[in-house]
């Protein structure tokens, strides 16, 4: 079962705009293309809450699976927008093509990931911060997890290991358990899980991840 489900998905993103953009976003600039980037940002949130006020309860229900381009066509259209510019701020880059890859890999269905992937490889271009290309990375990874593309997927978990963001650090570690099982590597699968027990142990993570092994 993949852990990161639609709930904890929005989760993660909300951290990221709380710690970032929602102070970044209305601070003052004397740079009008800035401001003209942050305000296109800001009105893609809003267009993308009006699409989403749209979906019916069974649609908005957790881990619905839709037709993006058919039920967020104005936000999918103004978040490429966005990417399709070299003047934005790097900043505003990285939050319009984390917003559009997680969209991707919130609704779509598991044969329906490239969108998602093609979108979240280019988060990690923006990111500037440690969490930031973690996220980036993980996200990526469990895309391509999803989509069935394990050795890709635990080159992307390796990425997002290697920013040694200790916030993320369980979770992508339990992931690399998870994907090397996948791919027929358990002796790396069983080096990631004693690492994860030995930094985090007791911790839910590598509870999970010793599960995993012991079915093996």
């Amino acid at each position: 079962m993949n852990l990161l489900n639609q709930k904890n998905i929005i989760a993660l993103v909300s951290i990221i705009v709380v710690a970032g953009v929602g102070t970044y976003f209305y601070q003052q600039s004397c740079d009008q293309k800035e401001q003209t980037a942050k305000t296109a940002l800001y009105q893609v949130q809003k267009t993308f809450e009006s699409e989403s006020a749209t979906l019916t309860e069974a649609e908005k229900a957790s881990g619905s699976k839709l037709d993006v381009d058919a039920k967020f066509p104005k936000t999918v259209a103004e978040l490429n927008q966005l990417l399709s510019s070299n003047t934005n701020p790097e900043r505003i880059q990285f939050e319009a093509a984390l917003k559009l890859g997680t969209i991707y890999l919130e609704y779509s269905k598991d044969d329906s990931l490239n969108k998602a992937i093609e979108a979240l490889k280019k988060v990690s271009n923006f990111g500037t911060t440690k969490f930031q290309k973690a996220t980036a990375f993980f996200l990526l990874g469990t895309a391509q997890e999803r989509a069935n593309l394990a050795k890709d997927a635990a080159d992307s978990f390796q990425k997002a290991l290697n920013q040694d963001d200790e916030g993320l650090k369980g979770e992508v570690l339990l992931s690399l358990v998870r994907v090397n099982l996948k791919a027929n590597n358990p002796t790396q699968a069983k080096t990631f899980s004693e690492k994860l027990n030995k930094e985090e142990p007791g911790s839910r993570a590598a509870q999970e991840a010793q599960k995993l092994i012991s079915k093996t």
